[in-house]
């Protein structure tokens, strides 16, 4: 995908029968899967679905689950080969550049999608963290969200990291939580952007809050 090229989105990579392929092999790979939420995904317009980051499969899942097709950023080596970039690609990845100029020209295609009323994951952490406790949201998903206008999906993964792991064999439910939308208030400036990373860190964070909660009221 080029952004100077860009006038409409690509067309969909992810049919309705692709996602319950892929929707059945997670469920059997994984023992079952416990999704809830999907209701708050709006069906079209721009939007930023910010979710906590556990393993490589996390873009795999949302766009297997998400009712919606979904663009996200992949490491640009993973395009190397053209066969595997052309399968990631109709998928809904496009490369991400991490340094200099390139990283502008990152950002500058997720806003480019969102312009278009695409759906574009980011991981806020930055990459993969191991615990929410962890959890520290970058203010490149704030400055974003102020620029595209774009509301906020807060979405929490669990288990993604269990599926290879020997925590795995004892509870391998994959669990996906999807939040309200967080719409972007009018403010400028690093302490507007400090804020409102806050507030999806914090969306995350309820996510993960109330899943704990109810798990340990079924025990």
């Amino acid at each position: 995908m080029n952004e100077h090229r860009l006038t409409t989105l690509p067309s969909s990579g992810q049919p309705t029968w692709l996602k319950k392929i892929f929707q059945a092999g997670l469920r059997l790979a994984f023992g079952g899967v416990d999704v809830q939420g999907m209701r708050n995904v709006p069906p079209g317009g721009p939007l930023i679905v910010a979710s906590n980051h556990r393993s490589y499969l996390d873009p795999v899942i949302l766009a297997s689950f998400l009712p919606r097709r979904v663009f996200h950023m992949a490491k640009r080596e993973l395009f190397r080969n053209p066969l595997f970039a052309r399968l990631i690609t109709y998928y809904g990845a496009f490369p991400v550049d991490r340094e200099g100029t390139a990283r502008a020209s990152t950002f500058r295609m997720a806003l480019r999608l969102l312009s278009l009323d695409g759906a574009v994951v980011i991981f806020p952490e930055g990459g993969i963290v191991n615990s929410t406790a962890e959890v520290e949201v970058k203010e490149g998903v704030a400055t974003l969200a102020a620029m595209s206008r774009a509301p906020v999906l807060p979405v929490y993964i669990a288990g993604s990291n269990t599926l290879i792991s020997p925590r795995g064999i004892l509870d391998p439910w994959l669990v996906i939580r999807v939040g309200e939308v967080i719409p972007p208030e009018p403010g400028k400036g690093r302490e507007y952007r400090r804020e409102f990373a806050r507030s999806i860190a914090d969306g995350i964070l309820k996510l993960e809050a109330d899943y704990l909660a109810s798990r340990q009221a079924k025990k």
